[in-house]
């Protein structure tokens, strides 16, 4: 009986980490992606004012 709560938990966790894992990836691209996104838009502004 204790060799199968033990599966279970190792079941639980490894599918736990398999939908938090690539939701924390995401969340690093989204921020990311959001930083350059802030970049670029001065870049653009600085290009305005020299033209």
């Amino acid at each position: 009986m204790k060799a199968l709560k033990t599966v279970a938990v190792a079941l639980g966790i490894t599918l736990a980490a398999l939908i938090v894992i690539p939701l924390a990836v995401l969340a690093g691209l989204f921020v990311w992606l959001k930083l350059t996104e802030e970049a670029d838009e001065e870049l653009l502004e600085l290009d305005r004012d020299g033209a």
